[in-house]
């Protein structure tokens, strides 16, 4: 058990200082992390729906729909119908949009140490934790 209380510590950790350093960046920028993370999700052109844009910033409904209409208002995303379901709406960058996603996304890359291998065991861990938990596990989180 000390073992992944140190890992859940560490990771905590990690997180709460690159959020300060990304804070640092965005403030420049006069965005908070939350546009951010929705900026960063819609940075592989794709268009995304917004359930998946709330899932994925960590973001209920309607703080999420405060915040695209914020984006949608200084121009760096637009929402369009679906041609599939005309009934949903995708969220897009616009080109002001990926020019801020591309500018931090820079900044961040230039403001931490050049270690592909640790961002390589880093993606592997969380592809780990994404999995399910193993049964005996499963006992313990839900205890």
């Amino acid at each position: 058990m000390r073992r992944s209380a140190d890992l859940m510590e560490l990771l905590t950790r990690a997180e709460r200082l690159m959020a300060r350093r990304l804070a640092a960046i965005l403030a420049a920028e006069g965005q908070s992390l939350d546009a951010w993370r929705v900026i960063s999700l819609l940075a592989d052109g794709r268009g995304h729906f917004m359930t998946e844009l709330a899932d994925g910033a960590f973001l209920p409904p309607g703080s999420l729909t405060r915040l695209v209409d914020h984006l949608v208002d200084t121009n760096l995303l637009y929402r369009r119908i679906d041609d599939a379901d005309r009934r949903r709406i995708r969220a897009y960058l616009t080109p002001r949009g990926h020019r801020l996603h591309q500018r931090v996304a820079d900044a961040v890359r230039e403001s931490l140490p050049a270690d592909e291998e640790l961002e390589l065991r880093l993606a592997a861990l969380v592809d780990d934790l994404a999995a399910p938990a193993p049964a005996a596990d499963a006992e313990i989180v839900s205890s």
